[in-house]
């Protein structure tokens, strides 16, 4: 049992895979002799492609396409009957056919190699299992893919509440990750480098794919005690990142002299036990620990205690700053102890989060037609893949048929289908791990070569089934480790002792790489030719958010529109954020300017911890504001920015904002009842990032700003 806790939810799926590749191939096996169930393993891991830790309800619509498809490709390839033309031509057509699921986006992305792994399988057929007519061999095929299929659906069942804890554990752990970042930052401790926001982004976007990862878990659950509790959890934890978010508001006021430095180690100091606190709560979820020990209130008075000992100049303004800093801080002290003492507590059926109020923020499912309508079009990134990939494996099969080494042609066609991305990052990234991986995998064989006995390397191939499942998105290097098994090893296990392809293998993996490398400049989709899209995308997203977050004591539906355009605003700057990483490998001369780009994503990120401080400003304090000078303040900042965010005025039409002066800017908070004069000056930035963001954007696209 504690071995089972200390599983990741990769491990559980990639054993869950290994297995029921296994029971596809002793149950066809069984019925209808080896050589079906020979080709029933290709069907099943062609289908089990598609079989990620998702809720039961989700598995069949993903991995039963994948089935059909594999059992479909299966066919095509078999009706070639060896046909150079008729094979190129088929493997062009499928390619091209795969690679345009990407227009759903990543779900799709498993999908869309299924076909491909599909075609070498086939392929290889006659050398692994003898010949058999195509229509046969695609029965069975197929008939593997429904078996895994059911195997699939029936592991979800029995896994679903372990994989939600491990969703939920994971999302705890990204949130501690990001807090203990954040605490360094504040503290002054780490690089000029990774204080740029781009570092810091890439935490954020890091804990925005875990929450998504949990919401898709526990948003989907029928409604119980334990999802409820679960529910509240990841609740939680999304309030929790927006006041993360506005936690950077601020600090840069304390300056870094001797006092500032005292104040930042104090509030670095919370932020670091209330990371430990949430560890120590994702703990209790693995492997059913003692809940953490919380008090909001003793935690608070350590704080106070702290600041209250720094030996700040009499009369020193920055005072004011460190009130508002400690109280916007004891707002997480209250969520982080809620959050704990929820798990502890017993059921409230009365919970306003219904299955129908939950399921706007799962990620959307099916393969609606309408989204390739999109994509139809030579300036679609998904259509430039797609005729690229088709191009460069059709090359790769041809090539490889008149090599020296010419036994697996389809081996070099599968080097470049694995190595070859959509975007030249991933594409250089991919390469150098298939090449390590593969090496990593041929010295493993070598020491396998030796052995003849069947069972044993029949387990080894089971066990790398698995692991290259369990890898292929977190550490591809140790996938492609586990590819190079499953490939070598279908040779030892029909003739133990025999030579296997070593050095072919190798050969057609660099060969392979070196092609991939070079067709990312075919028909290229640089990130630039998307940062149009993308910055319209994060305008949009922006302007509905502020419209839903500039409101005077929101209802229960203008919350639940404030909670789904955060996610979405999220998403756009995650999308930015995305293409900055990635440009960074490009040519210099269609690189995205590196300022521009920072400059975007800072102003993107401030805005959002804008809304957010403005948002709980009106929902825990609204005792101490005046509605009189408040709502109508909350109305004109409303405006404001969406008209900036979401109009075609021109940049210099925008109307300007007075700075923010570096001291002396902020109000009085220590002794203050009301908090008014903090929410007006939260608004009067809210208008000016809004506009800084705009002009951001503007220059980030524009044709001056194009080349660094």
């Amino acid at each position: 049992m504690r071995t089972w806790r200390r599983l990741e939810a990769a491990h559980l799926n990639g054993l869950s895979v290994a297995l029921g590749v296994t029971a596809t191939h002793l149950a066809v096996g069984g019925l209808f002799g080896e050589t079906a169930g020979l080709a029933a393993v290709g069907g099943a891991v062609c289908a089990s492609l598609t079989d990620l830790p998702n809720p039961p309800q989700r598995v069949l619509p993903r991995v039963l396409p994948a089935a059909g498809a594999a059992a479909l490709v299966t066919l095509l390839v078999g009706l070639t009957d060896g046909s150079l033309p008729w094979t190129v031509a088929v493997i062009a057509m499928v390619t091209f056919v795969s690679l345009m699921t990407l227009a759903w986006g990543l779900r799709a992305g498993p999908l869309s190699f299924s076909p491909v792994l599909a075609m070498v399988f086939a392929m290889a057929w006659d050398r692994t299992a003898g010949a058999t007519s195509p229509w046969v061999h695609a029965m069975w095929v197929g008939l593997g893919g429904l078996v895994y299929a059911g195997w699939a659906r029936a592991a979800a069942v029995v896994l679903r509440h372990r994989l939600r804890e491990l969703a939920l554990a994971q999302a705890l752990r990204a949130t501690v990750q990001r807090l203990r970042s954040r605490a360094q930052r504040i503290a002054l401790a780490v690089s000029p480098d990774e204080a740029r926001i781009r570092a810091s982004i890439a935490d954020d976007v890091q804990l925005a794919d875990a929450l998504q990862a949990a919401r898709d878990q526990v948003f989907a659950a029928r409604r119980s005690p334990r999802s409820r509790r679960q529910t509240d959890l990841v609740l939680g934890l999304i309030e929790l990142r927006d006041l993360l978010l506005a936690s950077r508001l601020d600090t840069e006021l304390l300056g870094q002299d001797f006092p500032g430095r005292q104040w930042r180690a104090a509030l670095a100091d919370t932020l670091r036990h209330l990371a430990d606190v949430l560890a120590a709560l994702a703990d209790t979820l693995v492997s059913g620990a003692p809940l953490p020990e919380v008090s909001a209130d003793v935690w608070r008075a350590q704080l106070a205690s702290r600041l209250a000992d720094v030996s700040a100049p009499p009369g020193d303004s920055r005072v004011h700053v460190v009130s508002a800093l400690q109280s916007r801080l004891g707002h997480m002290l209250d969520d982080v102890s809620a959050m704990v003492a929820r798990q502890a507590a017993g059921d409230n059926p009365d919970t306003p989060w219904t299955p129908e109020r939950l399921a706007p923020f799962v990620s959307p499912e099916g393969w609606p037609l309408a989204a390739l309508k999109p994509h139809l079009t030579l300036q679609s990134g998904v259509m430039r893949h797609a005729l690229r990939s088709a191009l460069a494996l059709s090359l790769a099969y041809t090539l490889g048929a008149f090599l020296p080494w010419s036994a697996h042609p389809f081996w070099l066609m599968l080097s470049v289908a694995v190595v070859l991305r959509g975007n030249l990052e991933q594409t250089i990234s991919r390469r150098n791990e298939r090449i390590i991986g593969t090496v990593q995998g041929c010295l493993l064989v070598m020491l396998l070569a030796h052995v003849e006995w069947v069972p044993l390397l029949s387990l080894c191939f089971i066990a790398a089934v698995g692991t290259a499942h369990a890898y292929v998105n977190r550490r591809y290097r140790v996938a492609a480790t586990a590819a190079t098994l499953m490939a070598l090893l279908q040779p030892l296990m029909l003739a133990p002792g025999s030579n296997p392809a070593i050095v072919e293998r190798l050969a057609d993996t660099v060969l392979g790489a070196i092609l991939a490398w070079l067709f990312s400049f075919v028909l290229p989709s640089w990130e630039r030719a998307a940062v149009p899209r993308l910055a319209e995308q994060l305008r949009a997203a922006l302007a509905r958010h502020a419209g839903n977050m500039l409101r005077w004591q929101p209802g229960a539906d203008e919350q639940l529109a404030q909670r789904l355009s955060r996610q979405q605003a999220y998403t756009a700057l995650a999308a930015l954020a995305a293409a900055a990483q990635r440009t960074r490998v490009e040519p210099e001369s269609v690189r995205l300017p590196e300022a521009e780009i920072e400059s975007a994503l800072s102003h993107g990120y401030r805005l959002m911890a804008l809304l957010g401080a403005v948002q709980h400003q009106v929902q825990r304090r609204v005792d101490r504001l005046d509605a009189s000078r408040a709502e109508p303040a909350l109305a004109q900042a409303r405006e404001a920015c969406v008209q900036a965010l979401q109009g075609d005025t021109l940049v210099a039409a925008l109307p300007p904002e007075p700075p923010d002066a570096d001291a002396g800017a902020w109000p009085e908070h220590v002794g203050q009842h009301d908090v008014t004069p903090w929410l007006l000056r939260r608004l009067r930035l809210c208008r000016s990032e809004a506009r800084e963001l705009v002009i951001a954007l503007h220059q980030l696209h524009s044709p001056t700003g194009a080349h660094p």
